[in-house]
């Protein structure tokens, strides 16, 4: 017999098997996005980004979208090469404006001032391409430049662009892809990091080690370990104060 879950709120009874496949172990991926979010992949691997983003270029090309990518050079290069293994023909979009790539430092370099993101010149660097295209029709955008950011060790600068791309979107209706190498995330060195980049989106997709997962029983697994490893890793740091601290004290009293 299935096991029930009642919802005192509303007496509404949901079967455990429900609530498992549909809300407590969900799966995500960018197919799952409406065309007006703006969602962040974190990923493991430079592969699975190139794959991820080729698809997601792939799709939006073949339904008439304009792609704006601002990426590496060697990111754009390896999910051009891709799209085109998925059937994209990325030449004619290019020659049609449909496709439009921007290396990442280079258009970083045209609106950081004094190691901060500068609103009036994203605008002019940014901005006016995604307007212009977004008269055209649907625009979706992928952008790595916070993903740069954060490899130069300002993670305050992301946080701030990605604050301006939001703005953007308040102003005009387009979708935007981002991603950050969950290392990066972890060695950011700033609090609360990853908390603040998920604020700052409207969907989050998790590294491929979860996404990858076919069931839900998976996931609930993989949660778990998530949550244990989370409250090994509280204690294990709550040790090492404890014995900093007493270090501390006895020091003080040989002093």
């Amino acid at each position: 017999m299935a096991i029930k879950y009642t919802d005192n709120s509303n007496n509404a009874a949901t079967s455990l098997a429900d609530l498992i496949s549909k809300s407590i172990a969900p799966s995500s991926d960018w197919t799952a996005m409406s065309g007006a979010d703006h969602f962040v992949q974190f990923y493991e691997s430079d592969s699975h980004l190139v794959n991820s983003v080729a698809e997601w270029l792939t799709h939006g090309l073949k339904n008439g979208e304009t792609c704006i990518i601002a990426a590496t050079h060697w990111h754009i290069d390896a999910i051009e090469r891709a799209a085109r293994a998925f059937g994209a023909n990325i030449d004619s979009a290019w020659n049609n404006g449909l496709y439009i790539p921007f290396g990442a430092q280079e258009t970083l370099a045209k609106f950081m001032v004094n190691g901060m993101p500068d609103e009036e010149l994203f605008r002019e660097a940014v901005g006016n391409t995604v307007r212009a295209a977004a008269k055209r029709g649907r625009v979706r955008a992928f952008g790595e430049m916070v993903t740069v950011l954060v490899a130069e060790g300002k993670p305050e600068a992301a946080l701030k662009l990605e604050e301006l791309w939001n703005d953007l979107r308040g102003q005009l209706s387009f979708s935007l892809f981002c991603a950050y190498p969950i290392a990066g995330v972890a060695t950011s060195g700033r609090d609360n990091f990853m908390t603040d980049v998920c604020l700052g989106h409207t969907r989050v997709i998790p590294t491929e080690s979860y996404t990858s997962l076919t069931t839900a029983d998976e996931r609930l697994r993989a949660v778990a370990f998530l949550q244990q490893r989370g409250r090994q890793l509280e204690a294990e740091i709550a040790d090492l104060e404890r014995r900093i601290s007493s270090r501390q004290d006895l020091a003080a009293d040989y002093a």
